[in-house]
């Protein structure tokens, strides 16, 4: 059965959003002055060290009233970190993806691996990192609560754990602009993009916090299994009473975390926030997972994307990757991908507000990101694409929102994952044939309807 419609919300006010800042940056002065160029070594930015410089950033030309994160981050600062060589961070602090060391000069390596392929010790680090970071506060960052993202002004800071953190910069990211169906990191070619950014920051946030700078993020490959074979005690929590995570799983005690008070959707407990909630498979209209098949009509597509460059674009590798152009062999489908894998997860994972708050999330995007790096390796000619139809949001030169130091969109392309410290080894199994993905169900009422924009 699907969650009952009564724990659902209705509708979402679209202007409130909440966004991530790093710390220096969210004082009195900071904001007066326009500038996020914290000290470092005893100087803005690290620049005695060599380390980088407080450098303006070019304003776009944008028509007005704007979502102020179509312009990130003008509407805050007039000047940020630029960092040098391999320095990162938003004050220039860290290193780039796959470098190390005191001076960022040695390369460092991590292989990403299937979730089911790791050794139980592997496993076990990997889950307690996970519950280490849901309840130790960032040192780093803070959140901004903003009841207009078109107004400067009516925001708030507060402090959240280190995976509460990432929770709230993909609700940033996700949340329609307003008077649209756009945002900045879907339904476009930032899409896969934005998303390999996003995993790669909190995999450095939790190596930061526990210490282990070989922490990484493995991949759930759902090709391999027509279940959720993830959704068990030995994993992330078996399915309980009302699509309740088992007590026994330490997940169970996991809080969702909202954007804002009255946005949680899946819990009758308005007082406080909602607990994890999945029912797999339950739903009638996205019973399935995506298929070996699905897999393969996706990389076939020669195209990264096509015009209007959003969710109705056609022979587009990015749209068939994120879900909304359909497998041609999957005509009853309403969703397919990723989106399907979301709708199949059928609770927390279904909403934007709340995905990134179950795990299971990063294991899922790891495993598109695999997706793209494979079709990227297969399609060297292919370009990021440069056209007025892109939204302004997503156009290669826009800057990322929210992250920092500021990147462009089209940052990462011709970096390969090679280059930014990592790989994903093959799973220890031989690829099955593409399974009977079964009756796909009919198009028909579902209580989130219209609320997915992953």
């Amino acid at each position: 059965t699907t969650i009952p419609a009564s724990l659902f919300i209705e509708t979402l006010p679209f202007l409130s959003v909440d966004a991530q800042f790093p710390r220096p940056c969210t004082t009195p002065e900071a904001l007066q002055t326009r500038t996020c160029c914290p000290l470092l070594n005893g100087s803005p930015c690290g620049f005695s060290s060599g380390r980088g410089v407080c450098a303006p950033h070019p304003a776009r030309d944008l028509p007005k009233p704007v979502d102020y994160r179509v312009n990130w981050p003008r509407v805050f600062y007039d000047s940020v970190c630029t960092c040098w060589g391999n320095y990162d961070g938003y004050d220039c602090s860290q290193c780039l993806p796959g470098w190390t060391g005191s001076q960022c000069l040695q390369r460092h390596h991590v292989e990403r691996k299937e979730i089911t392929d790791l050794s139980d010790s592997e496993r076990e680090t990997f889950i307690s990192s996970l519950h280490q970071a849901k309840h130790s506060p960032s040192g780093r960052y803070m959140i901004l609560t903003s009841n207009d993202t078109t107004v400067v002004g009516n925001s708030v800071f507060h402090n959240t754990s280190v995976y509460d953190l990432y929770v709230w910069m993909h609700y940033y990211s996700a949340k329609s602009y307003a008077g649209s169906e756009n945002n900045a990191a879907h339904r476009g070619p930032a899409f896969i993009f934005w998303h390999r950014v996003f995993l790669l920051f909190i995999e450095r946030e939790i190596r930061e916090l526990t210490g282990n700078q070989d922490f990484y993020i493995p991949y759930w490959d759902w090709t391999r299994t027509n279940h959720c074979n993830i959704c068990t005690n030995e994993y992330f929590g078996g399915v309980g009473q009302d699509g309740r995570i088992d007590s026994t799983s330490q997940f169970s005690k996991w809080k969702v975390r909202s954007p804002y008070l009255g946005i949680i959707c899946i819990h009758s407990d308005a007082a406080g926030p909602a607990h994890l909630i999945r029912n797999p498979g339950k739903d009638p209209v996205y019973k399935t997972l995506p298929t070996a098949a699905d897999v393969e009509d996706t990389m076939a597509t020669a195209l990264f994307d096509t015009p209007p460059f959003d969710k109705t674009s056609r022979k587009s590798f990015r749209n068939k990757l994120e879900g909304f152009e359909f497998p041609s062999d999957s005509r009853d489908l309403n969703a397919s991908m990723h989106n399907l894998v979301h709708r199949y997860l059928n609770g927390t994972m279904s909403l934007v507000p709340t995905a990134a708050n179950d795990p299971i999330f990063m294991l899922h995007h790891s495993f598109v990101d695999k997706l793209l790096e494979t079709w990227l390796q297969d399609h060297g000619e292919a370009t990021y694409p440069d056209s007025d139809h892109v939204h302004p949001a997503q156009r290669a030169q826009a800057y990322m929102a929210p992250f920092f130091p500021l990147r462009t969109n089209n940052y990462y392309w011709g970096r390969d994952t090679q280059s930014l410290g990592y790989s994903y080894k093959e799973h220890s199994l031989s690829r099955p044939a593409a399974r009977n993905s079964g009756t796909r169900g009919a198009a028909g009422r579902h209580d989130c309807k219209n609320i997915l924009n992953n």
